[in-house]
């Protein structure tokens, strides 16, 4: 029986070898084989779609944040921006302001600087004939200045204090020096001494004669020879030539 069993199964086995060809099962086998390699294909191709479109996330990603870091930076720039602006516009709205209160206080003070320079003519003509040609040039300075628009008030009026200070100064000095006297229509190169604003005193340079100004009479008093010798040691001692001293010298009335 066991024969019989072996035996039919031999056989069945070469009639099955006999049904399927050897070359079609090596065909079924490569068929196979293809199918598992595409569908390795396929499988490689979706991670690779998967990795670009993991990637692209990732791009697209890190794009979004930098543009939102961008936008933080943009937005801080324009608050920074809007403060500058508006605090340009509140320092014009301080330099509109005043610049109309400039033109308020130039109307107020142009006038006031005018009067300045109308009272220290008077009181020029008004005072003793000393240092006349550069008295009256600083007078001419100060009218021409007053017409000048290139010059601020804050400097016209500097300039006007300045000759208002010249003149006090004056009061304060003792001093001698050269300069043309006109009298009785001629006009001499003589030596004149001025004692503050209390005396002016002439002398010829060959030191003959001497006078002394009279502002009640508006003339020169001519002096005696003894007050003449007496003039030229003042006009040494204030030429530096000779030790101070006391002197006696005359001084002009007050009244006429």
């Amino acid at each position: 029986m066991k024969l019989l069993t072996k035996t039919f199964l031999a056989a069945s086995m070469l009639s099955l070898s006999a049904v399927v060809p050897t070359p079609l099962l090596a065909n079924t086998l490569s068929s196979g084989e293809k199918q598992v390699s595409a569908s390795h294909k396929a499988a490689q191709k979706s991670q690779q779609r998967i990795d670009k479109l993991d990637a692209a996330s990732r791009e697209a990603r890190a794009e979004y944040l930098n543009n939102e870091r961008l936008a933080d930076v943009t937005e801080a720039y324009n608050r920074q921006i809007r403060l500058l602006v508006e605090s340009q516009e509140r320092e014009l709205a301080d330099l509109e302001g005043q610049l109309a209160s400039i033109e308020e206080t130039d109307q107020a003070v142009l006038p006031m600087l005018n009067r300045m320079v109308e009272t220290l003519h008077r009181f020029v003509a008004a005072d003793q004939p000393f240092l006349a040609e550069e008295r009256d040039k600083r007078l001419r300075k100060l009218d021409a200045l007053l017409l000048r628009a290139d010059v601020s008030v804050a400097e016209k009026y500097r300039q006007i204090l300045e000759a208002y200070m010249v003149e006090v100064q004056y009061g304060r000095t003792f001093e001698a020096y050269s300069g043309r006297l006109a009298q009785d229509g001629s006009n001499r190169q003589v030596n004149f001494l001025r004692l503050g604003r209390t005396a002016l005193y002439y002398q010829t340079l060959g030191g003959q004669e001497s006078g002394l100004w009279q502002p009640a009479l508006q003339r020169w008093q001519v002096l005696s020879e003894e007050q003449n010798l007496t003039l030229r040691k003042a006009i040494q001692i204030a030429q530096q030539q000779q030790v101070p001293s006391l002197l006696d010298l005359p001084l002009p009335d007050l009244e006429s």
